[in-house]
């Protein structure tokens, strides 16, 4: 999985969350805080948008990771950074099913 194919899934997600709540998704570049600058991207999304994001990419994002901000809610990512913490977190799903077993 790639910089590019994180990248289009969570632009596709934030899409489908701005759709969800009445509005569009303004363009967006990597630097930009999606909790800052889309209005309707707020804690009580973020677990759903990161739930769809996992499931755009086939693979299980663990539930100790907040790929919108720090564990503490103090500092919040940019999406770069968010899809930096993906790629270095995700798990794919074959890893679980096999770790399951």
């Amino acid at each position: 999985m790639t910089h590019d194919d994180v990248k289009d899934a969570l632009m596709s997600v934030l899409s489908r969350v701005q759709a969800a709540c009445g509005d569009t998704l303004p363009p967006l570049s990597g630097s930009d805080v999606p909790a800052k600058v889309l209005k309707h991207f707020d804690s009580p999304t973020w677990s759903v948008a990161t739930s769809w994001l996992a499931k755009k990419l086939d693979v299980v994002i663990p539930n100790d990771v907040h790929i919108f901000g720090t564990l503490d809610g103090k500092t919040l990512l940019t999406i770069n950074q968010s899809i930096d913490l993906v790629l270095a977190k995700h798990v794919s799903k074959a890893a679980v099913t096999v770790a399951a077993e």
